[in-house]
């Protein structure tokens, strides 16, 4: 089941990959990158540059960020459970 929340996260970056975030004020431990991908350009005419990233965090849930290149601002997209 996937919930969608695209809400704004503080995310920690080591080596430029994601860490560790902050979501509703509790901190989340990266424990794997499953997979990373972009967007940019055109979704249609509102000039989206994103970078997605998707994480394991510690304790097994997987949850999709992505960074909003144009504005520098970090949100948590999706959790998977």
């Amino acid at each position: 089941m996937v919930k969608r929340y695209d809400e704004e996260v503080q995310v920690e970056r080591d080596d430029g990959m994601p860490s560790a975030f902050e979501w509703r004020a509790r901190r989340y431990e990266v424990a794997d990158v499953i997979g990373r991908w972009k967007i940019e350009g055109r979704w249609w005419a509102d000039g989206r540059e994103r970078e997605y990233w998707r994480v394991e965090a510690r304790g097994g849930s997987v949850w999709d960020l992505y960074h909003d290149r144009i504005h520098d601002r970090w949100h948590m997209e999706r959790l998977w459970d």
